[in-house]
């Protein structure tokens, strides 16, 4: 009896092997035409910015379900962010953020917003932040039905890992259910991940799938946060096919750029952007963003310096559409503390895999923080320059004034672990694991830290009292039994 059923499952594997063993990764569909004036792109889905308000930009760094709490608790104060226009009445921070760029844990928080605005409140909480997304992923990994379709090569984990998504958190809508959000107000979606082939950022939009010649429109919001949060090891790239019919030609500036040959970052990414029109360039293989920009400002600091991104912030402020230009970072970076130099014996395989993944992301982390804010003190400098100048000229009569080319005030506030007060906090946030799994009160903690965070903001209390001069934050105050909670009693409790 037990020889026979053996045989059974033995024929029963072989069959399911057969039948179910092609599975395949869902294809993104090719460009039947190109139209720049379709398809998901920033002037699709957002009216030209108006002067008369801010231009808000968000960006969404990785960290698993630790980012994903931690930018929804700044939606949730700046749900609560008002300020009095100059016609007198009141208006809703929220309403003028025009684009969120989010990478691994952060594009849950970002794409589920986009896609779910009205409901974003009051379900994303249950749908993924309070749930065990790991466990579930395991479970599935685990499943024999899987365990069978992971044996076709064109079928992987991270094709798994999407279906989950799909199934719980995301539905079946696609980037084309986001362009018809547009009438709701919603800000545009960049979704980043990587092109492990040529190591560069590559986003999901209409712009980035115009090079590769393929339609955006069909393909699932899931997948693209499945590419976005795609961590090595965990998980084998996403594959993204790649044609060449009813392709455009190249944006301008790519030529430009190639033909300069000045080696520079704009020839870098000129290159790596007149890659995908290789005629042996077939696939595009994606892991984490994280891996080349892990907080989401690549994006918006090429949109902010130069007019080469397609969804340039810098061509807006140039046509004089941009009064003032804030960007709010979410970094939910950890430094766990180590202590490998207080003993003879080295780290094991997983200290150094973690040191060799993050350490390099920090690194580009950081600069990206740095270049967004040195930029910002430039401008502004500039700004200053001019006016000092046109002060000295106005001492003589027949000197002309220098045109001011600065017409856009510029605020930058990154909410952080390291910009917290409480060093007990402090550390208990640094030290939080990366992954889709996080006790509820740490949910709720890393809610009520990123509002703190964002009203303590001394930059953003002042780019908000240049909106509205009356302006003042509120009190935000974290609970110390929550704290002592999910961090354990402080050693000085008085020193919070």
């Amino acid at each position: 009896m037990r020889i026979l059923n053996l045989c059974w499952v033995f024929l029963l594997s072989v069959f399911f092997l057969f039948t179910f063993g092609c599975a395949h990764y869902p294809v993104n569909p090719p460009l039947s035409s190109h139209d720049p004036n379709a398809g998901y792109r920033y002037k699709v889905v957002r009216d030209a910015p108006a002067p008369d308000r801010p231009f808000v930009l968000l960006a969404f760094s990785g960290g698993g379900t630790r980012a994903a709490a931690f930018s929804f608790g700044l939606m949730e104060e700046l749900r609560q962010v008002e300020y009095q226009t100059r016609d007198g009445s009141k208006r809703k921070l929220l309403d003028d953020v025009e684009i969120i760029s989010s990478v691994s844990g952060g594009s849950f928080t970002s794409a589920y917003y986009a896609l779910y605005p009205d409901e974003f409140y009051t379900t994303f909480p249950d749908k993924f932040l309070y749930r065990n997304i790991q466990g579930q992923l395991v479970a599935r990994l685990f499943n024999p039905y899987n365990l069978i379709r992971l044996a076709s090569p064109e079928f992987s984990r991270i094709d798994m890992a999407e279906e989950l998504y799909r199934d719980e958190i995301f539905g079946d809508k696609t980037f084309g259910d986001l362009i018809n959000n547009r009438d709701r107000g919603v800000p545009f979606l960049v979704l980043n991940a990587t092109d492990i082939g040529i190591n560069h950022r590559f986003e999901f939009t209409q712009d980035q799938f115009d090079l590769v010649c393929s339609d955006l429109s069909d393909v699932s919001v899931a997948r693209a946060v499945a590419a976005s949060s795609n961590f090595p090891v965990a998980f084998a790239p996403l594959t993204v096919n790649a044609y060449k019919d009813s392709c455009g030609a190249l944006p301008d500036w790519i030529n430009l750029a190639l033909r300069s040959r000045m080696h520079d970052r704009r020839y870098a990414d000129a290159v790596a952007s007149a890659s995908y029109r290789d005629p042996e360039s077939k696939f595009v293989h994606l892991l984490d963003g994280g891996l080349s920009d892990n907080l989401g400002l690549r994006g918006p600091l090429l949109a902010i310096t130069t007019t080469d991104s397609p969804w340039s912030i810098l061509q807006y402020a140039n046509l004089q559409q941009l009064d003032r230009l804030m960007v709010i970072a979410v970094n939910a970076k950890t430094s766990k503390k180590k202590d490998w130099n207080e003993k003879s014996k080295p780290p094991g395989i997983d200290a150094v895999l973690d040191v060799v993944m993050n350490g390099p992301m920090d690194d580009v982390s950081f600069d990206s923080v740095e270049n967004v804010a040195n930029h910002f003190n430039y401008m502004e400098q500039l700004a200053r320059t001019v006016d000092a100048c046109n002060h000295k000229l106005g001492q003589c009569p027949e000197a002309r004034p220098i045109p001011q080319p600065i017409v856009t005030d510029f605020t930058f506030a990154e909410l952080s672990f390291d910009r917290i007060d409480d060093p007990h906090l402090r550390r208990c946030l640094q030290e939080l694991p990366t992954s889709f799994k996080l006790p509820r009160q740490t949910v709720d903690l890393l809610r009520v830290s990123a509002a703190r965070l964002l009203m303590t903001s001394e930059s953003f209390k002042t780019g908000m009292q240049g909106l509205d001069p009356e302006w003042t934050p509120r009190e935000v105050q974290i609970d110390p039994q929550l704290v002592d909670a999910v961090c354990g009693a402080a050693d000085n409790p008085e020193g919070r």
